[in-house]
This record gives structure tokens, sequence and C-alpha cells, in this order.
């Protein structure tokens, strides 16, 4: 595998935790950034992440996705998506999305589709939330295409620190599949901001251990 398509795996797997099936409230928002510090044998890279969307009609949410590898490569994405199916507990909805990537400061087009379906849960331990979110990428202007299948579990604790646990895979379509754990502690700050703690193990290309922390903000 070359330098180049390592990385576009890397990227693949970096991916913002919210939204999918949910659209924002019309006038309100969220946003989220993180930063992953990840060491692997022979070295170690930080990666730095934002994603924001907001609610610009009833069945219409806007948003950014923005990803920074090191120095190496990054994302840069405008997206909208569009509400499928709204019932009171399940949720579908698509999303597209254009922009560009970059590999060592060179820029190319990306394009972006997904499908996404929400669900709300119940448990012994309070109310949560499933989301599965299938993608199709093509990046480096439509000369590589990869093929995505994300989930995220997590509960709601009002007031208190609560877990949720990301699963990331990326396939291109010449290539091996590539996956990421992160499992994730959110803890409430004051004005509807969370605090993000977890650890990731991912395995692309090779594996690496990281540190994950974040922040979400609504508005």
């Amino acid at each position: 595998m070359n330098p180049a398509h390592a990385a576009c795996l890397a990227l693949a797997l970096a991916q913002p935790a919210a939204g999918g099936a949910w659209l924002e409230d019309p006038g309100k928002g969220f946003a989220a950034a993180s930063a992953t510090y990840r060491t692997f044998r022979g070295g170690a890279a930080h990666e730095l992440g934002y994603y924001a969307a907001y609610g610009a009609a009833p069945k219409l949410t806007l948003g950014v996705d923005l990803n920074r590898n090191a120095d190496v490569s990054g994302h840069a994405l405008i997206f909208a998506r569009l509400p499928l199916r709204q019932g009171s507990r399940s949720r579908l909805a698509v999303e597209t999305g254009i922009g560009g990537n970059h590999y060592r400061g060179y820029w190319q087009m990306m394009q972006k589709t997904t499908l996404s379906y929400g669900r709300s849960l119940e448990t012994r331990r309070g109310s949560g939330w499933m989301a599965i979110d299938a993608a199709y990428e093509l990046r480096n202007s439509g000369l590589d295409a990869i093929w995505k299948l994300d989930a995220t579990l997590g509960l709601h604790r009002p007031g208190k620190a609560a877990p949720m646990l990301q699963i990331e895979t990326a396939r291109p379509e010449s290539g091996r599949l590539s996956y990421a754990l992160t499992p994730v502690m959110r803890y409430p700050l004051k004005n509807g901001r969370e605090l993000l703690l977890g650890l990731e193990y991912r395995k692309a290309g090779r594996d690496s251990l990281g540190l994950k922390l974040g922040l979400w903000q609504k508005f």
C-alpha cells in the first residue's frame, strides 16, 4: 500500500460521533471538536477534527466536517442532511457532502453520500441511542472509492458521566478492511457542553493506540 492510500484509509476512519439520522431543530445546532494523540511502532501522530451542524429548515440540516491528520493529510466537507423517515423511536436520513481531501498539501475533490439509521433505546441504566451509518466516499477526484460502515452506542445520563462506544470500519474498493474501536466517557459541563475522553485502538495499515479528547456544544 502506498503512503497516499494509507493516509486515505486512516482519514476514512476519522469521523464525527454525532449527527447521523437526527436532524437539528430549525435555528439550533451542534458542534464537536476533537484532538487525538496516537502512538504506533516507531512513532506517534496527532489528529484534529471539527464538526458542526445547523438546522436551516424543519427538514434540512446543513453542516461542515473538517479534519487534519498531523501535517500529512486532511479533508474539508460541507454537507446537507435530509430525512427519509422520522418516527417516534427510529429515524432514517440521507446526507450528501462535497469538498476536498489532501495529501501533503495537494488538494483534490471529495464527495460523500451517507445513509443513516438511528434508534432511541431504553435500558435498565436509562435511555440511550444507537446509530448506524453506511457511507460511500469518492476521494482524490474520484480515483479512490471507499465504503464505510460505522456504529455508535451511547447512554443518556443527565448530569452524570455517560459511556459511549464507537465502531468505525472502512474498506477501499481495491484494498483491505481497516477499523477503529473507541470507548468514550462523556462528562457534562455547563451551558450545554460535554467533555469527552476516550481510548482508541486503530488498525489501518498498522496498529496504533490513541488518547482522544473532545468537546460537544449545543447552540
